[in-house]
């Protein structure tokens, strides 16, 4: 799933505000979205999801 990072953080994934980054590992995703660091990329349409 594509994400963009609202805030710069590090860890497992790193990722500068506003860097966009394709992340497969759900768990992971779930995580920085919670704590508000992450945000869903939604496919424009006509877009392909691999998902």
């Amino acid at each position: 799933m594509k994400v963009k990072a609202l805030v710069s953080f590090s860890g497992l994934v790193t990722m500068g505000r506003g860097e966009v980054k394709d992340i497969k590992d759900k768990v992971i995703i779930a995580d920085l979205r919670k704590a508000g660091f992450v945000e869903e990329i939604k496919p424009k349409k006509g877009e392909n999801d691999e998902d």
